[in-house]
This record gives C-alpha cells, structure tokens and sequence, in this order.
C-alpha cells in the first residue's frame, strides 16, 4: 500500500475512499506501487503442499514418535524370555496359525498373516519366541486388561510367563476360544473409550491395531 511520504499515512487502495484524489496528488507512488506488483511485489499465495516452519516441526515430531513406538515395539519383542528348553517348531506353527485367525475375527476383516521365518534346529525352535509374534501375544495380553473384567479374567495370559510347549499349548487354546466368543469380539471391534485411548501406551490390540503398527508387525518376518 502506498505511504505518503510527509505524515507516513497508508493512502487508500483502488476502489476505497480518497482513491482517485490520491492517485492525483501522488501518481508516483501509485506508479512504484502497481510496477512492483506487477513485477511480482506481492507475496505469492502459498502452493499446495508447501509447508511452513509449524507444519515441518510438528511433522518431524510426528516422525519421531512413530520412530520411538517402533523402537519400543522392537525392544518388546527382543525382551521375549528364554523357554526352559528349546519350543518345539510345531508348537509355535500351530499358535501362529490360530492367532492370524484370531485377529481377523477380532478386527472382523480379513488382514495380512504374520508370516515369521523360524530359525530352527530340525523340529527345535532356536532361542525365544520371534520379535513380530511374542510383540502381538503382548498387544492382546494388554488389550485383554481394558475390556470387561470377566473377559479380563477369563482369557488373561502372560507372554512372559510362555517358557514351554504347554504354555504354547494354552495360549493357543485361549486364543481359539476368544476367536469364536462374541463378547469378546464385540469389545475388539467396538469403539474404544477415551479412557482406553489414554491408558493404551502399549501397542495396540488387533481390533485397535493402527496401520503403522498391522504394517510393521507384517513386515517384521
């Protein structure tokens, strides 16, 4: 906007009051002013997809958060305890199989299969359980707190407390019977309450799984 140069008043823009007075009594200003727009003086309109300084720092902290739940989900599943002796690779299969089951029926949709490569010695699991599957056991374990407390004490299990083939065993029956319960399914698949929202710092429960996290565990094998 012009300035007139005695007292530094903003001289009115075209079409406002005063305009064409003022253009009469200083077209020089009014010459500089429309050259320099004309020369691309105005500030140009923000393009879609540029991003100000508030826009990248709340992406980079995004970014970061995603990368720290990553690395909690990895060290969770890294802290998978030792079994009291080698899990037999049959074992860990047959919980594999019904847990894919278990969690389509829990997001009510078919998703991707864990798909784990096992390291094994003939018919003997080498180590613990795999990251991606001992991370999952755990998601459900904690979802299973936040649902009904009869399904909490129905069903509750402890990943940590998985050290032998029986253990294996009755997980798998767990998981199978939660499967096919309708309350359960109900609670999985229903809206989570804010209070639930706020109390799940561990990763999510298939049902409450989030994209980043279905991906990871997808593509952790």
């Amino acid at each position: 906007m012009p300035v007139e140069p005695n007292t530094g008043m903003q001289l009115p823009y075209k079409g406002e009051p005063g305009y064409e007075e003022a253009k009469a009594q200083f077209p020089e200003l009014y010459a500089q002013e429309e050259q320099g727009m004309a020369e691309g003086g105005a500030p140009p309109a923000e393009m879609p997809g540029d991003e100000g300084p508030a826009d990248a720092m709340a992406e980079d902290a995004q970014m970061n958060e995603e990368l720290d739940q990553e690395d909690q989900m990895l060290q969770m599943g890294q802290s998978a305890p030792m079994p009291e002796k080698p899990f037999s690779v049959s074992a860990v299969k047959t919980l594999l199989k019904e847990l894919n089951k278990a969690l389509d029926s829990f997001s009510g949709q078919d998703i991707p299969d864990l798909e784990i490569e096992m390291p094994s010695k003939g018919a003997k699991l080498e180590g613990p359980l795999p990251p991606e599957l001992y991370i999952t056991l755990m998601a459900i374990a904690e979802s299973l707190k936040l649902l009904d407390e009869n399904i909490a004490k129905k069903y509750a299990f402890n990943p940590e407390e998985i050290l032998t083939d029986a253990d294996l065993r009755k997980v798998t029956a767990t998981l199978k019977k939660m499967a096919k319960d309708k309350k359960v399914l109900e609670a999985m698949q229903g809206p989570a309450s804010d209070e639930s929202e706020v109390e799940m710092e561990q990763p999510s429960a298939p049902g409450f799984f989030d994209e980043d996290e279905q991906t990871l565990a997808a593509n952790m094998g």
